[in-house]
């Protein structure tokens, strides 16, 4: 029996698969000298219904929850190796314990962390793309009744004799070019909270429930790039962003006076529709080139912050050594097979 043992103990050593692991007095001590993990960003970002969401996508992926059961079950079994071997063992080798390699368990954590902070990300960008898009709708709908008030101006400038035809196609012409502009993206909005929702676990009509609308695109409370490391090639794209973002601000401010100047002067009939046209088209570019480049900047922002510290992924992940589950322990429901 004593060779049987040994033997076991030997081939146990070599694989590193049976072990003891560390006693639930040791694994359930506070960590004294580990700094506070940091808040997660998307709890810091400012919108709370991003922040829901996020939630929402971590506690109901399938693929964090069969990692996280995967490793709950690694931590009991090693327990439980410990528990049948230990006595036997310790009696034999005393202080020699064998135990398992710790790497494998590592790995183990950095796969939930790697995907809590990938999933996250996702949301995040899927988030912010959909709250561009409705702010495109909003945009381009509320020009529509503008562009009809255009139509009517024109359709009485002609009919007085004030103005040729050529007013009214052209009124027209917007009008229709605008609605279809309008069907297209809200297909892309529909197409882009299908995704969302793929992500959080949620149906597209209720998450767009959720959301509402226009909505309004995150505006994080950080510096990019205060936050971007210096050798990081990301913040040269992103300063070029900020700086874009601002000159378009500046640009639409403009272009909304020239409209109204020349709205003004084809209503007295002092200039043509065509330059009317021309600078409605032109404002309508600029604010839609600067709702992009605000969405692009908070994407490239969260993105940098997302990559600052991952100590939130790393929550509700050290070693279990209770019976598995605890009594008290947080229970994970698995809908769907892990592989």
């Amino acid at each position: 029996m004593l060779a049987l043992i040994l033997a076991s103990a030997g081939c146990t050593a070599a694989g590193g698969n049976i072990a003891s692991a560390p006693s639930p007095a040791t694994a359930s001590a506070p960590d004294e000298a580990a700094a506070p993990a940091a808040p997660a960003w998307w709890k810091e970002a400012g919108d709370p219904v991003l922040g829901a969401l996020v939630q929402q996508g971590l506690d109901s992926s399938q693929e964090v929850i069969c990692r996280i059961s995967a490793l709950r079950q690694y931590d009991h079994q090693t327990a439980e190796d410990a528990k049948r071997l230990g006595a036997r063992l310790g009696r034999l080798l005393g202080d020699k314990n064998v135990r398992a390699d710790p790497q494998l368990r590592d790995d183990k954590v950095e796969r939930v962390v790697t995907r809590r902070v990938r999933l996250a990300r996702q949301i995040a960008s899927a988030y912010v793309e959909v709250r561009r898009l409705q702010q495109d709708i909003a945009l381009r709908g509320a020009l529509r009744a503008q562009y009809k008030d255009n139509a009517e101006v024109a359709q009485f400038r002609r009919e007085a004799g004030l103005a040729s035809a050529i007013d009214g196609a052209l009124a027209r012409s917007q009008d229709e070019t605008a609605q279809g502009e309008l069907g297209f993206s809200q297909g892309r909005l529909d197409s882009a909270m299908a995704e969302l929702a793929r992500l959080v676990g949620d149906k597209p009509e209720v998450l767009a429930e959720k959301l509402g609308s226009p909505g309004a695109i995150p505006d994080p409370p950080v510096d990019p790039l205060a936050i971007a490391q210096p050798e990081d090639p990301r913040r040269a794209s992103l300063a070029d962003g900020v700086l874009r973002e601002a000159r378009l601000a500046q640009a639409l401010q403009e272009a909304r006076r020239t409209v109204r100047d020349a709205r003004g002067a084809y209503r007295q009939g002092a200039g043509p529709f065509s330059t009317l046209y021309v600078a409605e088209a032109a404002s309508t570019a600029v604010e839609l080139a600067l709702v992009d480049a605000r969405a692009g900047r908070v994407t490239a922002t969260l993105d940098l912050w997302s990559g600052q510290d991952d100590a939130w992924a790393r929550g509700g992940l050290t070693p279990i050594v209770a019976p598995f589950p605890a009594p008290t322990a947080e229970t994970i429901t698995v809908t769907a097979a892990c592989d």
